[in-house]
């Protein structure tokens, strides 16, 4: 039996989940948002190592809706993320234990979306403006030539 203790408890960590859903949700609205209007990600991930991270393509899966086929296409897991606030509902153990398949999921899903997409294909491809890929090609070309001109090139 619950206390009026607990019940708050779980009360307080169903709106602190809410909130973080919300503000996450938020954060990839304007991602999508700022990526079709200036081609720029607002992925750290992305941008500073150039590979994908694991949920690229939600935004765009989202975007596609009602075409299930070009959704699943863009992240077959896509349809998850409106579930992940229900966590909160469950107890502990099986919320944990949810998490971890979920986490799980996404993890070898991303696996074979770099095996079969990478580097060429959208969602997956390569930035070639990252972080990680400046320093490689300043380091490869001793700081000399055209960053801009030799990135393009090779991507």
């Amino acid at each position: 039996m619950q206390t009026s203790h607990s019940k708050t408890n779980n009360t307080k960590a169903w709106v602190s989940v809410v909130k973080i859903y919300i503000v996450l949700m938020l954060v990839g609205g304007l991602s999508v948002v700022v990526s079709r209007f200036t081609g720029i990600s607002l992925c750290l991930f992305y941008s500073i190592t150039g590979i994908p991270f694991f949920s690229c393509g939600i935004g765009r899966a989202f975007e596609s809706l009602p075409n299930i086929r070009q959704a699943l296409f863009y992240h077959p897991l896509f349809f998850t993320i409106p579930l992940i606030p229900f966590l909160a509902f469950l107890s502990p153990k099986t919320r944990n234990i949810a998490s971890a398949i979920l986490i799980a999921l996404f993890v070898v899903v991303w696996i074979i979306r770099m095996i079969l997409m990478f580097p060429h294909t959208a969602p997956m491809n390569y930035n070639c403006s990252s972080l990680v890929e400046f320093i490689l090609r300043r380091l490869r070309d001793g700081g000399e030539g055209s960053y801009v001109t030799s990135c393009i090139g090779a991507c």
